[in-house]
C-alpha cells in the first residue's frame, strides 16, 4: 500500500522543512497515530472500568444510581476540554504543533495513572469520588488538545490529494486506542475473575498509561516541527492572538465545527464508548464478552479507516461524511435490536452493522474540520471548535442514553438519540464550503475539488 500511494519528494522550503516527502508523511502519520492510541486509551479506560469505578468510589446503595453518577463524572472529564483546547491551542499556534503534542501525552499518562493508584471510598470516605473527579478533569484537559492537534500536524504535512488518507491514521489511533482499553480490561477480567476484578484489577490498565506514554514520547520527539507552522513564523503569522483569530475572524467555522462535532462524538461515544455498560448493564451480557467483542471489532475496523478516508479524498469529504450520517439514521435502531440476547443474531454481527457508519465518520471527520480553518489559528479553532462539540455530543452523551433508557425502559433509547444526533449533522454539513487548507486544490469554477 506504501507504494501505491509513494509521493514524489520535494525540494526543501527555504526553512530547511521538507513538504510532501514520502518517508516523512508516514513517520509523522504514525507518531501523531501512537499519541491518539495512548490519549485515547487514558481517555476510554473509565468508560470501560465504569461498573467497578462506581462500586470503588460511590456510596449509592442503588446500583442504577451509582453508574449513573459515574457517568456525570465522565462527562465531567469533557467540561475541561475547551480550557485543554485554549492552552494547547495557544501553544500550538504560537510556540509549535509539535511542543502542544509532546505536552499533552505526558500530562494524560500522569493522570491516568494516578487513577490506578487512588484509594477507594472504603478508605478516604468523599475524598475518593474528589480526588477521581480531580483526575478525570485533568484527563479531559489534556484530551483538549490531542485529537484536534494531531490531526492540525498531519493535515499540515500530507498532500492534499492524500490529506484524508493519512488524517485518518489519527481516527485510526484513536479507535485503537479504545479498542485497547475494552480488549485489555477484558483480559485481566478473565485472567483475574470477576471479584478480582471489582477489588483491584480494574487498577492495571490506569497503572500501564504511564509507561505507555513515554513510549509516544520517544517517538514524538523525533518528529521535524510542521512545514506550515515554520513558514507562519517566518512570515509573521504566527504572531497575535490565535484565539481571537479564531473567534473573531473565523467564527462561523467555529459553529460549524461546534455542531458537526456533536454529530460525529455523540454517535460514537453513545454506539461505541458507552456500547459496553449498555450491554452489561441492560441487556445483561457478561463484562468480559461485551468488552472483549467491542474491542476486536473495533481494532479490525479501525485499520480499515485510512481506506475510508481515502475514498473522500476521490469523492469528497462532504459526501462521505454525509453517507456516514445517513447510515446512522437507517442502523442504528435496527443493530441495537439485533444485539439483545435471542434475536437470533450474534452480537458480534450486529456490533459489526452498528458500527460501519462510525468507521466513515470518524476517518473522514478529522479532515473535514481541519479543513474549515486558515493556518494562522487552526489548531485553536480546530481544538476549540471540537472541545465544544464534544462536551455536548460525547461528554454527555453516555449519561443522557442512560438516562433516556431509565426513564422509558426502552432499550432501543440510545439508538433513538444517536439517530437524532446524526441528523442534526447532515442539517450542519450543507453550509460547510470550500477546504481552507493552503494547498486545497480548487476547480476552475473556484469550487473545491472535493465538493
Amino acid at each position: 500500500m506504501k507504494r501505491l500511494i509513494q509521493m514524489p519528494d520535494a525540494p526543501s522550503r527555504a526553512d530547511g522543512v521538507p513538504t510532501n516527502q514520502s518517508s516523512a508523511v508516514w513517520k509523522t502519520a504514525i507518531a501523531g497515530g501512537a499519541g491518539s492510541v495512548i490519549e485515547y486509551y487514558d481517555f476510554s479506560l473509565y468508560a470501560n472500568l465504569a461498573i467497578y469505578i462506581s462500586a470503588a468510589f460511590l456510596s449509592r446503595s442503588d446500583p442504577g444510581t451509582a453508574l449513573l453518577d459515574t457517568l456525570a463524572v465522565f462527562g465531567s472529564g469533557f467540561l475541561m476540554r475547551p480550557v485543554g483546547a485554549l492552552f494547547f491551542g495557544w501553544l500550538g499556534d504560537r510556540h509549535g504543533r509539535r511542543a502542544s503534542l509532546l505536552t499533552s501525552v505526558v500530562l494524560m499518562g500522569l493522570a491516568s495513572s494516578a487513577v490506578g493508584f487512588l484509594p477507594t471510598y472504603a478508605t478516604l470516605g468523599l475524598a475518593a469520588p474528589l480526588l477521581l473527579l480531580i483526575l478525570r478533569l485533568l484527563q479531559g484537559f489534556c484530551a483538549g488538545g490531542e485529537a484536534s492537534g494531531a490531526s492540525t500536524y498531519i493535515a499540515e504535512t500530507a498532500p492534499s490529494r492524500l490529506r484524508g488518507f493519512f488524517g485518518a491514521f489519527n481516527p485510526a489511533g484513536i479507535a485503537i486506542g479504545t479498542a485497547a482499553a475494552g480488549g485489555l480490561a477484558a483480559v485481566v477480567s478473565a485472567v483475574v475473575g470477576n471479584s478480582a476484578m471489582a477489588e483491584w484489577g480494574w487498577r492495571v490498565p490506569f497503572l500501564l498509561s504511564l509507561p505507555l506514554s513515554f513510549v509516544v514520547l520517544f517517538l514524538r520527539s523525533r518528529l521535524p516541527e510542521s512545514a506550515q507552522f515554520a513558514r507562519n513564523v517566518r512570515t509573521g503569522v504566527a504572531a497575535g492572538s490565535p484565539f481571537r483569530a479564531a473567534i473573531v475572524e473565523e467564527w462561523p467555522a467555529v459553529v460549524k465545527l461546534v455542531v458537526l462535532s456533536f454529530s460525529m462524538t455523540c454517535t460514537a461515544y453513545v454506539g461505541h464508548v458507552y456500547l459496553n455498560t449498555y450491554l452489561t448493564a441492560q441487556l445483561h451480557y457478561p463484562p468480559s464478552e461485551a468488552l472483549w467483542t467491542n474491542s476486536w471489532i473495533t481494532f479490525v475496523f479501525a485499520l480499515l479507516m485510512p481506506f475510508a478516508a481515502w475514498s473522500s479524498d476521490r469523492l469528497g469529504r462532504r459526501r462521505v461524511y454525509g453517507a456516514a450520517m445517513i447510515g446512522y439514521v437507517v442502523l442504528a435502531l435496527p443493530a441495537f435490536l439485533w444485539m439483545a440476547p435471542g434475536s437470533g443474531v450474534p452480537l458480534g454481527l450486529a456490533m459489526a452493522v452498528s458500527f460501519v457508519p462510525w468507521v466513515f465518520s470518524q476517518a473522514v471527520g478529522y479532515p473535514l474540520f481541519t479543513e474549515l480553518f486558515g493556518s494562522k489559528a487552526r489548531m485553536t479553532g480546530v481544538a476549540f471548535g471540537f472541545s465544544i462539540g464534544t462536551i455536548l455530543g460525547g461528554g454527555f452523551g453516555p449519561y443522557i442514553a442512560q438516562l433516556l433508557t431509565n426513564a422509558s425502559s426502552w432499550n432501543l433509547a440510545p439508538a433513538a438519540y444517536m439517530a437524532a444526533s446524526a441528523l442534526v449533522g447532515l442539517v450542519a454539513l450543507r453550509f460547510v464550503g470550500r477546504s481552507k487548507i493552503d494547498d486545497a486544490p480548487a476547480a476552475p469554477s473556484g469550487r473545491p475539488l472535493e465538493d
